[in-house]
């Protein structure tokens, strides 16, 4: 091996020795899910360098006594039998594209099956669905959900919103010519990446009044199928399609997903399942590895194993963390407490710990940067005043003595001091974010916008221009601008605020916690004045 000092397998290594606390994605923690063991290796890179060559061995395509991922009839689609059966779907794929292909495809499909028209979503999607509506060319009809930032933002759309939204765009495509047509999906989050999530019933027949399919984000709620106190699964709700990323809370590969056809599915719609299956053609790899594959089944073998005791066990040991993080001063563990509890009609699902610092002198990022360099205990995600851990089956008890002890002393690193102010520098910023972000308004088409030619603009001078651009604060990774929307002075305020909290803002011209392009200015792409 070449001795490269930025070579991907060195960082992937280094990584890894640090031994972190990993409360992030993937589910599987970095942990052995079947053989004895936690992974007791020294992840040296000439470790790594050898166990990808041995890896070479199964490393394969459509090969004889294989399968074909796009017409499957073999191992692949006895794997995809035994999903069916833990999910209750009528037909489910395997991804090796991520969630992000099967949205894509979900839309598509939805498309080729019910044509032109609208999309009705909420807000909070993930910004996958700029491309997927791009792709399909279905124009967004965004809602705005409830909103409360102590609960990670925005909340599970509810149906009340989703009626009014339903009513009014109808009623827009039977009388306006200037419409962009029926809505034809409503595609909706859940749970959230904060892990809310409602009963999807009302929802799933409110859709269907309307002739329309309904779409479900359910990324995060893989786990919700085969575990006892959780969520109850999108599909058991009746839902049409619903994605997976499966890497998320189980013990499955990075980049690796379901996308599932409901059980009542095809009676309602008869052609939806068929364009599914050739929207994947379009969006999924005609090489997909039979590694990632694998470890989708050894995902379903874990989920069918002792009924969800992985899941389970994880749902068991996630709620005693959260009760004794709850009892450190200054922290607030969002639902179990009386202050921040799960609003009615909504659930949590206990694996997404999330952890309001309001009681503390420091920011989301800072927090995250003293947990990880003192602690070695990663988040997932910062809010400006927030943390989120991801807790899985992969962890355990040890873990949550580790993680309590970490906090605890971040609690008392960072704890209010006497006649202090929060009033400047990155928690003054972070202040400003505590709120509802800018709703910006349409002026274009997001197709004719993505597709325009944009130039490169300075944001303090992108006032009053279109945006070709989809400007996210990740994660989550929610649009706070999409192609065709108009860039007013609070939206480039609201920025300007992130960036100085330490949040990463993405775009074209946009790159990480500075904001800042390769020339050092923050640029955001427009579309090409005429």
């Amino acid at each position: 091996m070449s001795d490269t000092s930025r070579s991907i397998i060195k960082s992937m290594c280094y990584y890894a020795s640090r031994k972190p606390v990993r409360m992030h994605m993937p589910g599987h923690k970095g942990r052995t899910a079947f053989s004895s063991g936690t992974n007791q290796v020294e992840t040296t890179p000439e470790w790594a360098w050898n166990l990808l060559d041995e890896l070479r061995a199964i490393d394969m395509t459509e090969s004889p006594g294989l399968d074909n991922l796009h017409y499957p009839t073999g191992c692949i689609r006895e794997t995809e039998k035994r999903a069916e059966k833990i999910f209750g779907s009528s037909r489910t794929h395997l991804l090796v594209n991520g969630a992000t292909s099967g949205v894509q495809a979900a839309l598509m499909a939805v498309r080729m099956t019910l044509g032109p028209g609208t999309v009705v979503l909420p807000r909070n999607v993930h910004r996958s669905m700029v491309t997927a509506m791009t792709m399909s060319g279905l124009e967004p009809v965004f809602v705005w959900p409830e909103y409360d930032h102590r609960l990670g933002g925005y909340l599970p759309l509810d149906v009340d919103r989703l009626r009014a939204a339903l009513e009014s765009a109808s009623s827009s495509s039977e009388h306006s010519s200037g419409v962009d047509g029926p809505p034809r999906a409503v595609l909706v989050i859940n749970p959230t990446y904060c892990g809310f999530a409602r009963d999807l019933t009302k929802v799933a027949e409110l859709v269907h009044s309307y002739g329309a399919a309904l779409i479900v984000d359910e990324a995060h709620g893989t786990h919700f199928a085969a575990g006892n106190d959780l969520p109850p699964s999108a599909l058991q709700a009746g839902a049409d399609l619903v994605v997976h990323g499966a890497h998320k809370t189980t013990v499955a590969f990075t980049q690796t997903a379901f996308v599932h056809v409901g059980k009542s599915t095809p009676e309602r719609f008869p052609a939806l399942a068929a364009a599914l299956e050739e929207a994947l053609r379009a969006v999924q790899t005609t090489s997909p590895s039979y590694i990632l594959m694998a470890s989708l089944e050894q995902a379903i073998e874990m989920m069918e194993k002792e009924d969800g005791a992985w899941i389970d066990r994880g749902v068991a040991t996630a709620t005693e963390l959260t009760k004794r993080l709850s009892r450190i001063p200054g922290l607030s563990v969002v639902g179990y407490e009386a202050g921040v509890p799960v609003p009615p009609g909504l659930m949590h699902d206990p694996g997404r710990v999330l952890i309001n610092l309001n009681g503390l002198r420091c920011t989301g990022p800072q927090a995250a940067k003293y947990l990880a360099e003192v602690h070695k205990v990663d988040p997932e995600m910062t809010g400006p005043k927030s943390i989120l851990l991801i807790w899985t089956g992969a962890d355990d008890e040890k873990t949550i003595d580790v993680v309590e002890a970490a906090f605890r002393d971040l609690a008392q690193e960072f704890a209010p001091e006497p006649g202090s102010k929060n009033g400047s520098g990155p928690m003054a910023s972070a202040l400003q974010l505590m709120r509802e972000g800018p709703r910006p308004k349409k002026v274009m088409s997001l197709r004719e916008a993505f597709l325009s030619v944009a130039v490169p603009v300075p944001i303090e001078e992108a006032v009053g221009r279109v945006s070709a651009d989809t400007i996210v604060i990740y994660p989550p990774g929610s649009p706070l601008v999409t192609p065709g929307e108009a860039i007013d002075a609070e939206i480039v305020e609201y920025i300007e605020n992130a960036k100085k909290a330490g949040m990463n803002v993405l775009g074209r011209g946009i790159q990480g916690s500075n904001g800042n392009g390769n020339n050092g200015t923050m640029m955001v792409y427009c579309v090409a004045e005429r």
